[in-house]
């Protein structure tokens, strides 16, 4: 049996994080807008971050994915989430367990919102996010994606 790690990543994990963000080609990965995904630039974001926080989820020593919650660098009070599978390791729930461990996380630090995007023909992204909870509060000019979000309380 192998196991299933999710750490922090470090600017030592670029390499892996852009061979995770460019190995599937554009028809996979087209809802997924993040950033530049080349090695240098993946480096730098990871070396540059203060609140944000990028996790890998590792699984047979490769990275199967990642996700994360940003803005906080931004000085955005509300994080937002993203998420990438690689396509070998989807629909193994492995982005349930990233958008289960952001809001766990969220409630241990004592944030009370967060928020995601999700393109809107990406229906299995949207059909989780809505079991999570999230509702829709808008639509992102820039990209067409539906904006999401989820509050909860202290002790919820």
């Amino acid at each position: 049996m192998n196991d299933l790690l999710v750490s922090r990543l470090s600017p030592n994990d670029a390499s892996a994080l852009s061979i995770l963000l460019t190995a599937d080609g554009n028809e996979y990965q087209q809802y997924f807008i993040p950033f530049a995904t080349d090695i240098k630039s993946l480096k730098e974001r990871l070396a540059s971050v203060c609140e944000d926080r990028y996790w890998g989820v590792w699984f047979e020593s490769n990275l199967a994915g990642f996700f994360m919650m940003r803005g906080f660098d931004e000085g955005y009070q509300r994080p937002s989430f993203g998420v990438y599978i690689a396509s070998s390791h989807s629909g193994k729930g492995l982005s349930r367990l990233a958008l289960d461990y952001c809001m766990s996380w969220c409630r241990m630090n004592h944030i009370g919102a967060m928020m995601l995007k999700v393109h809107p023909d990406n229906r299995y992204a949207r059909q989780t996010y809505e079991k999570a909870g999230f509702t829709v509060n808008s639509t992102c000019s820039r990209t067409g994606h539906t904006i999401m979000e989820k509050h909860w309380s202290e002790g919820e």
